[in-house]
């Protein structure tokens, strides 16, 4: 388990219960900047549920989140929306947005009831665009994009919001090959400026090449956390995956 010294998100014994089923059960880690972490586990490990109390989207029913030091029940959604940002699956929205308006989307947190962007978000919307080179699709609409753009747009728009923690949900879902080494590379590179991602993925042997460090979930436990490129061998993802 990595320390809690300089943490920007930490879990401190927390667990949820769903009814009177345990999803998560004390769960203590910490995540801090230029970490890049991989989240693993087979279907119905906690997962989905551990992210949104990552988000702050639901409070634990037990212990603690911590984002930055201080509570993460004491932060408003708009605080909140400043430190941290969501990056789900691809998808596509119903309205032919610009690849622009999309990324600016993620100033909202800042201007939420401006009736246009300030130039402060202009830029960070520029910034963000030029950082992830797609600076050129600034114009297309997101409908008409590949997967792998439509990550990248996605990644910008977080990169706009501003936020030091990037959540990433199965990031590499529809992406082929060249798109997902495409995809880590930024992550790589947005770790490297300080940034720190957490990820979850099915796909262990690019989760051991890629990321720093792995936490593995199972029965909503972790059951290992520490560097990938060795925690993910064939005997630890063996019980990992092992039949329940």
């Amino acid at each position: 388990m990595s320390g809690g010294a300089g943490a920007l998100l930490r879990m401190d014994h927390a667990g949820f219960h769903r009814g009177r089923r345990g999803v998560l059960h004390d769960l203590s880690f910490s995540i801090k900047r230029g970490e890049l972490v991989a989240l693993l586990g087979p279907n119905g490990a906690g997962k989905t549920t551990l992210l949104r109390l990552l988000l702050g989207l639901v409070p634990p029913g037990s212990g603690q989140v911590w984002l930055e030091g201080r509570p993460m029940a004491t932060w408003s959604r708009r605080e909140i929306a400043r430190r941290i940002a969501y990056v789900p699956q691809g998808h596509v929205p119903l309205f032919p947005y610009s690849v622009r308006d999309i990324v600016g989307m993620g100033r909202l947190a800042e201007t939420p009831f401006a009736p246009r962007l300030r130039e402060a978000d202009r830029d960070a919307v520029a910034h963000a665009l030029g950082a992830l080179a797609i600076a050129h699709l600034a114009d297309r609409a997101y409908t008409d994009l590949s997967g792998g753009e439509r990550q990248a747009v996605l990644l910008a728009r977080a990169l706009a919001q501003g936020a030091a923690i990037l959540v990433l949900d199965e990031p590499e879902t529809g992406l082929d090959y060249g798109q997902k080494q495409r995809l880590y590379a930024l992550l790589r590179r947005l770790a490297g400026q300080g940034h720190a991602v957490i990820a979850t993925t099915h796909d262990p042997i690019q989760a051991a090449c890629v990321f720093d460090r792995a936490i593995l979930l199972r029965h909503g436990h972790v059951m290992a956390d520490g560097p990938a490129a060795a925690l993910l061998g064939p005997a630890m993802l063996e019980r990992l995956y092992a039949p329940i």
